[in-house]
């Protein structure tokens, strides 16, 4: 991997914060989003899925504790996550206000974080903000920013999440799911899905030779039976190290013993040839 990718900053952009306050903003928190919010330590965020009833994504969010407990969301989403998040609020003494983000606001990762910066995965490796620009490291380019979260399997708002999503199809249950907390909005369909253990369709990495940029989100297909819809790609970028493409998409469960598929858009007409990989993506 390129030192592009391994060491950099970036301009923290297209995010929404809001205070969470009151006596019992612990409590209510703890039961409206999936981690135990009650293990949070400061200027550490952890994200977290709101969910609906049924268990699907409102929103992939971090949050975190200084004075009060922050959460941050898409900045698309900022107001269905106030809303979310004020639904429920019946009885608990809380409050959910919006705070301006930062400006300018960094993210570095590569560096060990200062103390007192807050330690945030944003890009699928674990790195820091800080109000301050980097003098001595380079600017990660957007098409590295899109590269980096793939290779990590780093879901993304609008392409890997969508309010049809479950956690689990975009493995969220890995980092963003404490399955031994108490009750929470959405829990009893993401304890379900735990002990029957799968989904219809699950996120992959990929890595091959495709035609871009793509218009999203072409067919895969296991190589030679075109006519069969075995997945589709969600996000690709170049992999310029390599000069290939790195790639995210789903599959069905049904054809995840196949390491290679075809990649074709909705015409039918090949795109070219991909092949799974594990994360990160090498």
């Amino acid at each position: 991997m390129s030192y592009a990718l391994e060491v950099g900053f970036f301009e923290v952009q297209g995010r929404s914060r809001f205070q969470v306050n009151g006596p019992d903003a612990a409590r209510y928190l703890n039961g409206q989003v999936s981690i135990d919010i009650t293990r949070l330590t400061p200027f550490t965020a952890r994200p977290a899925c709101l969910l609906t009833a049924k268990g699907k994504l409102c929103a992939l969010v971090h949050i975190w504790r200084e004075q009060n407990f922050l959460i941050e969301c898409d900045d698309s989403l900022a107001e269905s996550v106030h809303a979310r998040l004020e639904r429920y609020l019946i009885s608990d003494d809380a409050r959910f206000d919006p705070v301006p983000m930062p400006s300018p606001l960094h993210h570095i990762i590569g560096v060990e974080p200062p103390a007192g910066g807050l330690k945030i995965n944003r890009t699928g490796t674990l790195g820091f903000d800080s109000a301050q620009r980097p003098e001595d490291l380079r600017m990660v380019q957007p098409e590295h920013l899109s590269l980096l979260r793939i290779l990590h399997g780093f879901p993304a708002w609008g392409f890997e999440i969508t309010e049809d999503t479950l956690p689990q199809e975009a493995r969220l249950e890995l980092t963003a799911v404490d399955f031994d907390k108490g009750c929470y909005v959405g829990q009893e369909t993401v304890s379900r899905l735990k002990s029957v253990g799968r989904v219809n369709k699950c996120l992959h990495g990929f890595l091959g030779k495709l035609a871009l940029p793509l218009q999203l989100p072409p067919r895969l297909h296991p190589l030679g039976q075109p006519d069969i819809i075995a997945g589709h790609i969600t996000s690709a970028a170049p992999y310029f190290d390599i000069a290939q493409t790195a790639a995210l998409g789903y599959l069905n469960r049904r054809y995840e013993d196949l390491e290679r598929f075809g990649v074709c858009n909705e015409q039918g007409q090949s795109l070219g040839e991909l092949e799974r990989r594990a994360f990160p993506i090498l």
